[in-house]
């Protein structure tokens, strides 16, 4: 596992963390709601790496629209706003 998945994971928690800190509940979080809020938060997040290195690192190798078109189907495929 290479140290940017490490971050990732940890961001994910941390994000959670502050999320529910700093919204209102109607209902506790148990264990298995929080779990899964963190990999939601997780994937959601890898997918926008995934996306920002795309769009950075192949900036000069496709045009702007098609660029643009990828990232959204990309993100509309994993419901990542």
């Amino acid at each position: 596992m290479n140290d940017r998945i490490i971050e990732l994971r940890k961001e994910a928690y941390n994000l959670v963390q502050i999320d529910l800190q700093t919204n209102e509940r109607d209902e506790v979080v148990d264990n298995r709601e929080h779990l899964k809020m963190v990999f939601d938060k997780f994937a959601e997040l890898i997918v926008r790496e995934c996306i920002r290195h795309f769009n950075e690192d192949y900036q000069r190798d496709f045009d702007t629209l098609w660029r643009e078109d990828l990232t959204n189907s990309i993100k509309n495929h994993f419901g990542v706003e």
